[in-house]
């Protein structure tokens, strides 16, 4: 199952209001499939040719629209309904076109560290859950990216985030000192730990959990969605 984000998100189309409703005609259409979203037209709502994936999940702002507002609410928000948005209106002041961008993303959570110690080297692991896929980086003291192994999988459930698992594994004459980056570019979301360590001849090792600071919250458990409704460009025709 995919995730479902309950709350409407709105996409923003704004034009120039003429006397009433009188000639208006307002579309909304994906860009990427041409799938028609939601139509206006005669006065009221024309939903014959609406995809079927949008049914009962549209809806304009009637009292609105003589103030120059054809934004659509889009409810039950799910990842694939992600993409470019053509809101198109036309009116007796002429034609508008809008184009908005709807960005599906949820924060990855706190990373939980696990350490295994071997006779031969030691295994640092991080998991974390969030969307979309993020970028992960292990570095040295020197700044160089240390090789390591990433798998990230969907997460089973109804939350549909993504599983991350992270691991790097490094002999006990490496520098003890590296920093563990996680990005979640699409909401600029980073987590940086650094971890240092150090064993003894009983197998004892010490990991600080001195932290960096986060540049954004992290939910602890519960997945936060979030929309990023991104104004793509705009373009007026006279007529």
């Amino acid at each position: 199952m995919v995730g479902v984000y309950r709350q409407p998100v709105v996409l923003g189309c704004w034009y120039t209001p003429s006397s009433g409703l009188n000639g208006l005609v307002v579309t909304w259409q994906r860009v990427e499939d041409y799938q028609v979203v939601h139509s206006f037209y005669y006065g009221k709502d024309q939903l014959d040719r609406q995809s079927l994936s949008y049914h009962n999940r549209t809806r304009l702002f009637p009292t609105e629209l003589v103030n120059g507002n054809a934004s659509l609410a889009l409810a039950e928000v799910r990842q694939e309904d992600a993409g470019r948005y053509l809101c198109s209106v036309s009116s007796l002041q002429g034609t508008a076109e809008v184009e908005v961008r709807l960005k599906f993303a949820a924060f990855y959570t706190e990373p939980q560290l696990t350490v295994q110690i071997h006779p031969t080297n030691i295994r640092f692991q991080y998991e974390s859950k969030g969307y979309p896929e993020p970028e992960v980086w292990w570095v040295d003291p020197k700044g160089q990216n240390l090789s390591h192994h990433t798998e990230v999988s969907p997460l089973e459930g109804d939350d549909g985030l993504f599983f991350l698992r992270t691991r790097l594994e490094l002999d006990h004459s490496r520098a003890p000192n590296y920093t563990f980056t996680l990005r979640n570019r699409l909401i600029s979301q980073v987590i940086q730990r650094p971890v240092s360590f150090k064993t003894d001849g009983f197998g004892y090792c010490t990991c600080p959990r001195d932290r960096l600071a986060l540049l954004l919250p992290v939910s602890a458990a519960v997945p936060i969605w979030i929309f990023t409704v991104v104004l793509f460009w705009r373009h007026w025709k006279k007529t």
